[in-house]
């Protein structure tokens, strides 16, 4: 699947939202947190999903702060969209539904992740070059 084909399938309102929010640094930072509270507060249930989660997060920051500029715009785009799906409590299926409004979440951020792993492999080399 493709960013682009996002608008035939249930992603197509996050794009929107997610445009917005790479235009809005401190709008994107408030997402970030809001991000953080919920897959700490499900981190258990997450599994291996938590883990694939913080890198999507850590590049997500270090993008707000200035720090790591080389993420194309593009997988930018899909990293902000992912996480505003992951946030979002009315989804594919809603999130007050235990264990099961979190596998469409999981879902999402395993599709975003693959989508953007070439990038994610060159931040992880960035990240260890400038720690």
């Amino acid at each position: 699947m493709d960013i682009d084909k996002l608008g035939k399938n249930e992603l197509a309102p996050y794009k929107v939202k997610a445009n917005e929010y790479i235009k809005d640094k401190k709008k994107s930072l408030n997402l970030l947190n809001e991000a953080l509270q919920k897959a700490n507060t499900h981190r258990g249930t997450l599994g291996q999903t938590w883990e694939k989660l913080q890198l999507l997060f850590e590049v997500f920051r270090d993008w707000i702060n200035g720090n790591y500029k080389e993420m194309p715009t593009r997988s930018l785009l899909m990293i902000v969209l992912g996480i505003i799906y992951f946030v979002s409590p009315v989804d594919g299926i809603f999130d007050y539904i235990p264990f099961a409004g979190l596998v469409d979440d999981a879902a999402v951020a395993g599709f975003v992740i693959s989508q953007v792993s070439a990038e994610l492999e060159q931040y992880k080399l960035w990240k260890h070059k400038n720690d």
